[in-house]
């Protein structure tokens, strides 16, 4: 097993760090796992959240999964796993490391009293007052009101994952993130292509994609659903204002899903907005963009009101992480 782990920029963003020991990583996620099993219990959906979310955020090597599944959490002292985790980082972790165990335990919408009383234990370990504890709580609960937002909007409430025909040459599976993100269950180069190219059009709408945009495209697109390198260089390398809408869409599969059409929208409109600029053009843009993919006006202007309320709560996250501005 690798003596560090590198952050992936979705790790950066959350966590604020560049590397940080494996070690330090294991024992965090022990800690986890000790947290969300105080009930006797990890449930299905809390090693899901662990194993999907958390490691897959990571991007830890196969030997720490195998780690993570097989300890012990029943017969574990948090008292000496908390001790034994150490970040060399700008950012809070031991904050960090509360709120993850909230969010964990949670994960199965049944955020136990037994698991409270773990979370509360931890803190005092960590030297985090129980109020600040308790915000956590409050910030876990308000991230998934605006999940159950988002998932309504793209209709995954029965997380029925939608899988192209397997027939279509060149299909594979997606990442975890894109599956349990949006409900997307399979991809190809073509469609991760013209799904680039789409938010091209859409930032490029202005007469310049800004380095941020491209930044946001590389970070939240290419490297959390994998997208292949010669992919990605040819999404930033196209001549954008030459890009056709209409073309690109007519490029994806017939059959694609209402989530993948509301995904590729929510993702345009993020994208245009990395840069803290979002002007009329690119604004009519998605628009144009929307109606195409059948999209109703009403559902994209949602889409951007979500948004808002997704950065509002970062925000508030980073602040509460300590994460300094960039």
């Amino acid at each position: 097993m690798n003596k560090v782990i590198k952050a992936t920029s979705a790790a950066k963003a959350i966590y604020g760090f560049v590397e940080v020991s494996t070690e330090s990583w294991l024992n965090y996620a022990y800690a986890l796992l000790t947290i969300a099993g105080a009930d006797d219990d990890v449930a299905e959906a809390e090693m899901n959240w662990i194993l999907d979310d958390f490691a897959g955020m990571l991007n830890v090597p196969e030997d720490f999964i195998e780690k993570i599944k097989s300890f012990d959490y029943q017969g574990a002292n948090l008292e000496d796993i908390i001790k034994n985790i150490s970040f060399d980082v700008q950012i809070n972790y031991k904050r960090a490391l509360l709120y993850d165990a909230i969010k964990m335990s949670s994960a199965d919408n049944d955020y136990s009293e037994d698991e409270k009383i773990a979370v509360r234990r931890s803190a005092e370990f960590l030297g985090v007052p129980i109020y600040l504890a308790k915000t956590l709580e409050g910030l876990v609960n308000t991230e998934k009101s605006i999940e159950a937002t988002r998932r309504s909007i793209f209709e995954l409430d029965d997380f029925k994952v939608e899988n192209l025909k397997m027939s279509i040459e060149g299909l594979k599976p997606t990442s975890n993130f894109v599956r349990n993100t949006y409900g997307i269950g399979v991809t190809s180069d073509e469609i991760q292509l013209n799904y680039g190219y789409a938010l091209m059009f859409i930032a490029g709408a202005d007469n310049l994609i800004s380095e941020k945009e491209i930044n946001w495209y590389k970070n939240e697109i290419a490297t959390l659903s994998k997208v292949p390198d010669h992919i990605v260089e040819k999404v930033i390398n196209v001549d954008y204002q030459e890009l056709d809408i209409s073309e690109i869409i007519n490029n994806f599969p017939r059959n694609i899903s209402s989530s993948f059409a509301k995904s590729l929208l929510y993702n345009s409109i993020k994208m245009a907005r990395a840069d803290d600029d979002y002007p009329l053009a690119e604004k009519n843009a998605v628009l144009q963009t929307a109606n195409l993919l059948k999209i109703q006006e009403n559902i994209a202007n949602t889409m951007n009101y979500l948004i808002d309320a997704e950065e509002k709560v970062e925000n508030m996250r980073k602040t509460l992480f300590e994460i300094p501005e960039n």
